[in-house]
């Protein structure tokens, strides 16, 4: 087991070792040897993922430069609903990830503030802004979660299906109006094509988008919290809008479906775009064996509406460490050195994500079409712009949007059930 210097005032020994590339030592430092310890990390991703590659060779990484083990159990997402309850029951665990926002609101009650670790090595200064603020304001000023691999939401295209039905680059829409007749002259074509198609856990970005268009994201926020769906025209009109794409035979005929069967259908030449995180091209890619080109732009504004496309969907991915870990230092240490330097690059590298560290710069090709619009982004929205406000109530207004998307009700039903919910 390698020799470690003893920690100073909270510095973090295995970013000083990333940092530096050795340890330098002087006659006054007390060199100790770290007994056998383990980190406790459950993982929000499947084994088999790619992300768990990268994951596992950071742990083999920190584990031969500390001597402390990372001990990982993989548990997906279904993570979102377990971790708690383990917590509760008092089992071990000193780190695990999941959504940033649902980490910094749902889980909050679980998580240590990282900002005095944080400081040491001056971490906020790579986490983008946009994130920064948003898991602070999340958390009440308070730093709870570290983001990584970052995502930014939108319609994501097949190009060489784009061009099949006879749209041009000119044909990108930055309106509702103008998305109808992209939809309309997909499906007036004679390549077969779906205009659009989506699954069944994420019509709530659908309605979210269209909704927070005509009224911005702290309206939606207030609506939900107010329960005012009924006087509030908007959402009806919202509403209106995401069954016209389903009623008028725009979206796919499996739409929506179970996941990831509507998204594949982009990559198997079978529907033309999607709206879905950044993460979509990459695992379209790999579920299809597809090699097409992607292209993005932002969710179109509508008429009268309060924001446009300079509302963008963006988050991430976030590690939290539990406020009773006994090894608070070292899971943070671990975490960081995954969101940061050589091994954020390598999450870039192996999933085509965004860079998660401010210092590495370069996107993949495949998500180049979404950097302009990251860069013109004015107003971040939350997941689903809002429309998960209310953790106690996203679960009713999913299922009534299924019920919508799916034609089994109509707008003035959809509304008024939601109305009654609370």
């Amino acid at each position: 087991m390698e020799k470690w210097r003893s920690i100073a005032a909270g510095m973090s020994c295995l970013s000083m070792l990333f940092a530096t590339g050795a340890v330098t030592v002087s006659a006054s430092d007390e060199i100790t040897e770290i007994p056998e310890q383990s980190i406790v990390y459950w993982s929000m991703w499947e084994e088999d993922e790619p992300q768990a590659d990268v994951i596992r060779e950071a742990a083999e990484a920190y584990e031969e430069a500390t001597g402390i083990s990372v001990e990982i159990q993989w548990k997906g997402r279904g993570i979102r609903s377990l971790i708690e309850p383990a917590l509760d029951a008092g089992e071990q665990i000193d780190l695990f990830d999941d959504d940033y926002q649902r980490m910094a609101q749902e889980h909050r009650d679980y998580l240590a503030e990282l900002k005095g670790m944080a400081d040491t090595v001056d971490y906020e200064k790579h986490i983008m802004p946009v994130l920064l603020e948003q898991v602070k304001n999340w958390g009440n000023g308070e730093l709870l979660a570290m983001p990584y691999q970052p995502y930014i939401t939108g319609v994501w295209y097949n190009k060489d299906l784009w061009e099949e039905a006879g749209l041009t680059e000119q044909d990108i829409p930055d309106t509702w109006e103008k998305l109808i007749r992209v939809c309309r002259k997909i499906k007036n074509s004679d390549s077969g094509l779906s205009a659009m198609t989506c699954d069944e856990e994420y019509v709530n970005l659908l309605y979210g988008y269209q909704l927070a268009r005509y009224l911005g994201q702290e309206k939606v926020q207030q609506l939900i919290r107010n329960c005012t769906w009924s006087q509030i025209p908007q959402a009806k009109e919202a509403a209106d809008d995401i069954r016209i794409l389903f009623f008028a035979g725009y979206m796919s005929q499996s739409a929506p479906a179970q996941h990831p069967e509507g998204q594949d259908e982009v990559g198997d030449g079978e529907a033309v775009m999607v709206l879905q995180g950044s993460w979509v091209p990459n695992e379209v890619t790999e579920a299809t064996e597809s090699d097409d080109s992607w292209g993005f732009f932002p969710w179109p504004a509508v008429k009268a509406g309060t924001d446009g496309t300079e509302g963008v969907m963006v988050g991430a991915q976030g590690f939290g460490v539990t406020k009773d870990s006994q090894m608070k230092q070292e899971a943070f240490d671990f975490a960081y050195s995954i969101c940061t330097g050589e091994t954020d690059m390598k999450m870039t590298d192996v999933v085509n994500s965004i860079p998660a560290d401010t210092d590495n710069t370069q996107w993949p090709e495949v998500l180049a079409d979404a950097v302009p619009y990251m860069k013109e982004m004015s107003k971040p929205y939350m997941w689903a712009a809002g429309l998960e406000a209310d953790p106690d109530y996203k679960e009713q207004i999913q299922s009534e949007l299924l019920k919508l998307t799916r034609l089994e009700e109509t707008s003035d039903e959809f509304i008024e059930n939601l109305s009654n919910m609370k």
